[in-house]
């Protein structure tokens, strides 16, 4: 992972995963320096807003190939019987 800042971007390398005062905390070292990220239940909302049009997208691209599969297969011919 990376993370972008003022100073460049920072390799982020996480250490430990934890549930931490109601939420999940990642532990980790960003560049040098340790680092963590806490992830509570109010943050839920906003990262479902991120993650919902990702997810729309995939269920979108999931329904459309199977309607082109199952059309594929209906107009192919029936294999001939051999005499």
């Amino acid at each position: 992972m990376k993370v972008s800042s003022p100073i460049g971007e920072l390799p982020f390398e996480p250490r430990k995963v934890s549930v931490k005062d109601g939420g999940i905390e990642i532990q980790g070292l960003m560049g040098a320096w340790p680092a963590h990220v806490h992830i509570g239940l109010d943050d839920l909302p906003a990262l479902a807003r991120l993650l919902a049009r990702p997810a729309a997208a995939a269920a979108a691209a999931a329904v459309i190939t199977a309607g082109l599969t199952r059309f594929a297969r209906s107009v192919r011919p029936a294999p001939s019987k051999g005499n």
